[in-house]
């Protein structure tokens, strides 16, 4: 504590705070930890260390101990980070004189050699995580309560691939998981990338390596195709670090959109600041996309469609769930299972939208089995002709759920069962969702009666009266 006492000292208290504030957020970001998690861990309220990390409550030598063990860092190391930091603040214009161009450059050129000495306070070290990160923040004006900046040249040994990430603080603060523009180095020198990219560790935890990088490769796909704000020079959609390491194949597989800067034909430090901000448009967009979602909660709905799963009441999903539909006839034929009795099944895992709502996913092949057993025929009238299918050669039909899936949270089984779902000629199906109550009324009180043994096999129970309140069918 005396030591503790002595180097507070050193610097006036209110920048002490300010500056070891900083350093409390810049250990809980760069292990992925929200304000609420390190609070509850440490037992105070969020709502102190959110003072504390912003200088503006005292931080005694106690808790700078409590915090510096739950860290495994020393006490001295935490507040030499604090005293550089203070220095840090009247270097960077001076490190912003010699540009972003000649700092990569300087990575290139010295990187391999810097790896043949101790990692332990080397001055690659300090260039990739403090000098780096100073001029892309000062170059691209970025905000500091927005954006989060961090380099690494590797922890207890040298990296393969020194990068510098570069995050939305609302999205991720670690390089494991979510979306952040990232620089990465070539493992020969040759080049670096600048990438809009994906942590792989998140999707080597979840699914494991094989399909991890598989899922990964699905989301850089999706992202790829759902931005609008496409950077014009960002045209690599592939990266290649010749790396042997798990960590870069995940890179690669991560990538969305970047840029190859070749060792021995950088551009000029106005034009890496002017592509860095074109791609933060792109990334920008993304915190957009993700709105009120979790990392975990946006990915899962990226990746539905990879499960030939679609939700419900989806403008843009709603076609393409119907023409996967048809697809399916191609892949699957009537077997003998299919003729078996359904089986009630727990409801499924929800999804949320960008609101941040719980919605409910339709599984297309589920429906596929249940057009193949329709016979090809309008379930309300097996007279109603339609037009026949370019993919099956059938009469063409749509699928409908008699008990609408967003209703699903009311029930305890998956209201996605062939026993309740609906194969309609187009008109009929128009009519279900769009007819007047009369009309409306009809064909849920046929379908409904046909159906209710059936429903109640598969643990869905539910009267003729509470379905028509589903279809916003009122009556004194």
């Amino acid at each position: 504590m005396i030591i503790v006492s002595k180097l507070i000292g050193v610097v006036d208290m209110s920048g002490f705070r300010e500056n070891i504030g900083s350093v409390i957020r810049f250990y809980r970001e760069s292990n992925g930890m929200t304000l609420r998690e390190l609070a509850d861990v440490l037992n105070i309220p969020f709502t102190s260390l959110s003072k504390m990390e912003s200088g503006d409550q005292r931080i005694d030598s106690e808790f700078l101990v409590r915090v510096a063990d739950y860290f495994g860092v020393s006490i001295d190391k935490m507040l030499n980070r604090s005293l550089e930091n203070a220095r840090d603040s009247h270097q960077i214009q001076s490190e912003s004189e010699i540009g972003i161009r000649e700092a990569l450059k300087y990575i290139l050129e010295n990187y391999n050699r810097a790896k043949t000495a101790p990692l332990k306070n080397n001055e690659m070290g300090n260039h990739v995580r403090n000098v780096v990160k100073n001029m892309i923040a000062e170059g691209a004006d970025l905000d500091d309560k927005h954006y989060f900046i961090v380099g690494s040249v590797g922890q207890g040994q040298w990296a393969e691939i020194p990068w510098i990430s570069l995050f939305i603080r609302d999205i991720t603060t670690t390089a494991t998981k979510g979306y952040y523009i990232v620089y990465l180095f070539k493992a020969d020198m040759s080049g670096v990338y600048i990438s809009l990219n994906q942590g792989w560790t998140y999707f080597k935890n979840k699914y494991g390596t094989k399909l991890g990088r598989e899922r990964i490769k699905s989301t850089a796909n999706i992202i790829r195709q759902k931005i609008n704000a496409k950077p014009i020079n960002m045209t690599a959609t592939e990266i290649s670090l010749g790396g042997r390491g798990d960590l870069a194949q995940g890179y690669e597989r991560g990538h969305i959109y970047g840029r190859l800067y070749e060792a021995n034909n950088l551009p000029s430090s106005k034009e890496l600041i002017s592509d860095l901000k074109e791609l933060l448009a792109s990334y920008r967009e993304i915190e957009y996309m993700m709105g009120e979602r979790s990392i975990d909660h946006f990915n899962d709905y990226l990746l539905l469609s990879d499960d030939g799963n679609y939700l419900e009441e989806e403008r843009d999903q709603e076609e393409d769930f119907q023409e996967n539909i048809q697809s399916s006839f191609e892949i699957n034929s009537l077997v003998e299972e299919e003729k078996a009795p359904d089986k009630p099944l727990p409801k499924p895992e929800p999804v949320f939208d960008k609101a941040g709502k719980e919605r409910w996913p339709r599984d297309a092949r589920v429906a596929a089995k249940a057009l193949r057993i329709s016979g090809y025929k309008c379930a309300y009238d097996e007279t109603h002709t339609s037009f026949t299918s370019k993919v099956t050669g059938k009469r063409y039909l749509e699928i409908h759920h008699l008990v609408p899936m967003k209703y699903q949270g009311n029930f305890k089984v998956s209201l996605d069962r062939t026993s309740q779902l609906l194969a309609l000629c187009p008109t009929c199906h128009r009519q279900i969702h769009h007819g007047t109550d009369e009309e409306k009324e009809h064909m849920l009180r046929k379908l409904y009666y046909e159906r209710r043994e059936k429903l109640e096999a598969i643990g869905i129970e539910i009267g003729f009266i509470e379905l028509m309140k589903m279809y916003d069918i009122y009556y004194n």
